[in-house]
């Protein structure tokens, strides 16, 4: 029998993946204000030990569009995809991660979301790797360039279950009824 709750319950991988995310988000929040109680009374007012807090978590978790620095935190290719700075990027990703992924598991596995999570996210890096050492115009960012955020790994979400159930309608506040095939489209859009 399956124990259940209104947000969590056993062997449910879509809670625990928005907890995760938020706990990232959460742990560094209190690194940048733990950070700030130990700074120089010059960096903690001008906000520098934010900037170098931020950086040092980039460097340890975001990805890089450099493959030199991709080769050496290869673990980065998982990490990037649950590490946020700024509130509305996670509560919009986190919201948009419940919306479609409850769609998503009443068609398919627990497992099958957690799969299409970790695909999507990694296939959104090397994509994003690809095309920043792909294309001229990156060049010059190349060697600062990082990723993070959940985007991709909801982004792949969204397609799987548009691709799963096309004509799936969905009532969108101020929109509507659409089709889940557009909203994904509007998606992809928006992301690119």
């Amino acid at each position: 029998m399956k124990e259940s709750g209104f947000f969590f319950s056993r062997r449910e991988a879509l809670p625990v993946l928005i907890l995760v995310n938020a706990a990232v988000w959460l742990v560094t929040i209190l690194v940048r204000n733990f950070a700030f109680l130990f700074a120089s009374p010059e960096s903690a007012f001008s906000g520098s030990y934010k900037s170098l807090i931020s950086e040092w978590l980039t460097n340890a978790f975001a990805v890089s569009a450099n493959t030199g620095i991709l080769i050496e935190r290869p673990w980065t290719l998982l990490t990037y995809m649950f590490l946020h700075f700024d509130f509305f990027h996670i509560l919009f990703n986190m919201l948009w991660l419940w919306w479609f992924g409850a769609i998503f598991i009443q068609y398919l596995s627990q497992r099958q979301l957690l799969g299409t999570y970790f695909f999507g996210g990694i296939a959104g890096a090397l994509i994003y790797i690809a095309a920043f050492n792909f294309f001229p115009v990156f060049s010059l960012a190349r060697e600062s360039a990082v990723a993070l955020g959940a985007s991709a790994s909801v982004l792949a979400i969204v397609v799987a279950i548009a691709f799963y159930v096309p004509d799936y309608t969905v009532h969108m506040l101020f929109l509507g009824q659409m089709k889940i095939k557009y909203i994904a489209i509007i998606t992809i859009a928006i992301d690119l």
